[in-house]
């Protein structure tokens, strides 16, 4: 018993529906896949930019930094050899004389 001419035919129409269908989904999934990969993409190189901009802006904060703590050792420095000056003057072990001195020492 043969199958009818029909049946074969609508058979065969559904193969090509179903292998159109498969190549169909293929071509949209590759194509849905490279549209995320380019979304992926632009994050990551905005995340990049974005990491950038905060090495730079911490590289510019730690350089204020080292010369902040540059002019107070500075300073230190200064305000303790202004110390050892005023105990380097003290003939009678009087600070505020000694420091009066110092100071009446290096006015113009």
């Amino acid at each position: 018993m043969k199958p009818p001419l029909v049946v074969l035919a609508m058979l065969l129409l559904l193969g090509a529906a179903v292998f159109s269908a498969q190549r169909w989904g293929r071509e949209a999934g590759r194509a849905a896949c490279t549209v995320q990969v380019e979304a992926m993409q632009a994050a990551s190189r905005r995340q990049n930019d974005a990491l950038k901009v905060m090495r730079e802006e911490g590289a510019r904060r730690s350089a204020r930094v080292q010369q902040a703590l540059a002019g107070a050792q500075a300073g230190q420095a200064d305000a303790q050899a202004a110390a050892a000056r005023i105990l380097a003057l003290q003939p009678d072990g009087d600070a505020c004389r000694a420091a009066e001195a110092l100071i009446a020492s290096e006015l113009p």
